[in-house]
């Protein structure tokens, strides 16, 4: 059945009704959170006194940190940098298949593409791709989820790139799409902890080559430092103990706050990242970030790029990556986005065909080792003769 769209229609007037209204209190709750960011831009201390008070309160509490000995106002436009350093850029993107019980066999796979840019020769590409098995998709509950294989991906893709630095000699930059910080999987689920240590490994490893490695987060939704100056509204009011439960800038965005702020080119200040799954990453892995503005005049375009600790404390690689991330949105013209991103992107990127190419080879190999294979779900047989996949 198509979608009802009298009742669609009838929705969709009362939200446009409602709609100036909350434009209206989006705007109050704006003029609050600039404010907020411009009366306390000098105040890092201050600041970061107040998350040790709200994390007291609630040890979930997620935001930004102002890191310590801030040299750079919070609320600063920060230049880009005079291009000079030859540098290697390498990005590494990846896709997934994962086990899916209708089919006629149980597979999974991870496909990474990797792009290799350094000034004056060709680009390189790489496709490392990885078939996942029996024991290797099977749990006790029953076949790894999406979050796993995801995990496995973004682990996948770091490991690509950590063995490509480790080749190269001039300054390497690394860049993947998509946050440093871990979401996949749940905390207590048991193929989480070693992965997750696995990963922080591969980050040490690039960290002891001085790679400059970062996450490029496109259209961030993210309100990690409206959520620091609301400790400020909420200490003003006497309510404290509501630190990270109570939101009284929400709906402020992050990008709402500093688009207004940063002018095309410019990057924010560096931030710490404070969040439970954060936490696990300690030292010089330790996650910070800021915010980069990568538009045009009138046309403002953040992007929030996350960084470890190892590149956050030095001038000289936040410039470097500063100047890379925007040199590679320019590539991409009135879309800016990190060209070498999207190139990586369609290298890794796996088809239905291709799926289904590799589906057929197996249930092929399986059929010669006089292997029975199963049959393809009947939901899924009712799918595909209708069109509806």
């Amino acid at each position: 059945m198509p979608i009802n769209f009298q009742q669609a229609r009838e929705q969709i007037h009362q939200w446009g009704e409602q709609a100036p209204q909350r434009s209206e209190a989006l705007k109050e709750k704006l003029a609050l959170a600039a404010a907020l960011l411009k009366e306390y831009a000098d105040k890092s201390n201050t600041l970061r006194d107040l998350v040790q008070v709200g994390a007291a309160k609630n040890t979930s509490l997620r935001c930004a940190v102002p890191v310590e000995e801030q040299a750079e106002r919070l609320d600063a436009g920060l230049q880009a940098p005079v291009p000079g350093t030859a540098v290697t850029v390498l990005a590494a993107d990846g896709s997934q298949i994962t086990p899916d019980r209708n089919s006629p066999v149980q597979f999974g796979a991870i496909n990474v593409g990797a792009i290799r840019l350094h000034s004056g020769e060709a680009p390189r590409e790489f496709v490392q791709s990885r078939l996942l098995f029996d024991d290797e998709i099977r749990t006790v509950e029953g076949y790894l989820s999406d979050d796993v294989v995801a995990l496995m991906r973004d682990l996948e893709e770091r490991k690509v790139q950590a063995e490509l630095a480790k080749q190269e000699e001039t300054p390497v930059v690394t860049l993947t799409d998509g946050p440093l910080e871990l979401f996949h999987g749940g905390r207590d689920d048991k193929e989480f902890g070693p992965r997750l240590a696995e990963y922080k490994k591969v980050l040490g490893s690039l960290a002891e080559m001085g790679a400059i490695t970062a996450g490029y987060v496109d259209k961030p939704r993210s309100d990690l430092v409206v959520r620091l100056l609301e400790l400020v509204k909420l200490r003003c009011d006497g309510e404290m103990d509501e630190a990270g439960r109570k939101h009284p800038l929400f709906p402020v965005s992050d990008y709402d706050l500093l688009s207004g702020l940063l002018k095309p080119g410019q990057r924010s200040a560096v931030f710490e990242m404070r969040s439970v799954s954060a936490q696990a990453f300690s030292g010089a892995l330790s996650l910070h970030f800021f915010y980069l503005n990568v538009g045009r005049e009138k046309h403002p375009y953040l992007a929030r790029v996350e960084v470890p600790r190892w590149v956050a404390e030095s001038r000289a690689s936040l410039d470097l990556l500063h100047g890379v991330l925007l040199a590679q949105a320019a590539q991409m013209g009135a879309s800016p986005y990190p060209y070498i991103l999207h190139r990586a992107h369609e290298i890794a990127v796996v088809s239905f065909q291709e799926k289904e190419q590799v589906e057929s080879m197996i249930i092929g190999e399986l059929r010669r080792q006089g292997v029975a294979v199963g049959d393809r779900s009947p939901k899924q047989t009712a799918k595909d003769s209708s069109n509806t996949r």
